[in-house]
């Protein structure tokens, strides 16, 4: 979804007056947005502001939405985002601006079963973020497990979509097909 286009498309089917994207890099900043245009270049916004929306484009990492009755927020959490603390650096940003109680989910992304790495990377990452362990054998990152546990650690309720991009032929999936378009998790208050 790089097509202008389709970005205006999408803000116009969700009514919202502001729709922001984000220029993704596999970062672990996080910026706060409200209603005026700007090219952001992150992997996390977040905004108090009625009316302004937040996408995150993803096709195999981790949409990631964040809610509070004050602030909402989106992330781009792949493997390198996960092992840097972007979606914790993001609720506490939340709470340092003066959200309340923050609920995330996770959407479409690809599961533990499918996130095949090579052995080395397994053991480096399984050994320090031990709820993304499988099995030594299969050497797959469970990522989605990851998260949640981080996101519980810090008192966030966290619910999961469930969807592997990989596996459901409805979602786009880089591992699928490396020309494969996005899909976006989108949030506004």
């Amino acid at each position: 979804m790089k097509d202008p286009v389709q970005r205006e498309a999408l803000r116009i089917c969700l009514a919202l007056p502001v729709l922001h994207f984000m220029k993704q890099s596999h970062s672990e900043t996080v910026r706060v947005v409200d209603s005026a245009p700007g090219e952001f270049e992150c992997d996390a916004l977040i905004t108090n502001t009625k009316g302004v929306g937040l996408a995150a484009l993803a096709a195999d990492c981790m949409p990631v939405t964040f809610s509070s009755s004050e602030w909402v927020g989106v992330a781009h959490v792949g493997r390198v985002g996960f092992t840097k603390g972007l979606a914790t650096k993001t609720v506490t940003m939340m709470r340092e601006l003066g959200a309340g109680k923050i609920s995330a989910t996770i959407g479409p992304s690809i599961c533990g079963r499918c996130y095949e790495v090579s052995p080395d990377m397994y053991r480096e990452i399984s050994h320090l973020f031990p709820a993304t362990k499988t099995s030594d054998e299969a050497h797959s990152l469970d990522l989605q497990s990851g998260l949640i546990c981080e996101l519980e650690a810090v008192g966030v309720l966290v619910s999961n979509l469930n969807i592997c991009t990989l596996e459901n032929l409805d979602y786009f999936s880089f591992r699928r097909d490396a020309e494969s378009a996005r899909q976006a998790g989108v949030i506004s208050l």
